[in-house]
């Protein structure tokens, strides 16, 4: 680093960066430490020359979600509590007694004993 920049001075930075930009310009450094050699390494690598891929982001099954809804949305997460959410919805909203058919929906969430019920106090 041959110049160092304080504080907003916008000049000064300016001709860092163009000084930087000339430099680079001329060619590669002639010192000898100022280059890199070797292969490298990378965070967990065990000396193996062979990397695994990354996985990527894990998508929601959408022929899970499509063949059997009200399996899919006992499941958790966001895209289980949307399906399970507009589930109950429209079943509630089409019905002639809402909490009863709520209630007996397969969207309904099974098997959780514990949580805070809709009109109890604790």
């Amino acid at each position: 680093m041959k110049e160092t920049v304080r504080g907003a001075n916008a000049t000064a930075l300016r001709t860092a960066v163009l000084s930087a930009a000339a430099d680079a310009a001329k060619g590669p450094a002639k010192s000898p430490g100022a280059t890199f050699s070797g292969q490298g390494k990378t965070l967990g690598d065990s000396g193996a020359s062979s990397s695994r891929p990354v996985s990527g982001p894990v998508m929601p099954d959408v022929g899970a979600m499509l063949s059997s809804p009200a399996q899919f949305a006992q499941g958790r997460g966001l895209p289980q509590t949307v399906v399970r959410f507009l589930g109950l919805y429209f079943t509630s909203l089409f019905s002639l007694e809402p909490i009863k058919a709520a209630q007996e929906s397969p969207f309904a969430v099974k098997g959780q004993t514990g949580g805070a019920r809709v009109g109890t106090v604790r």
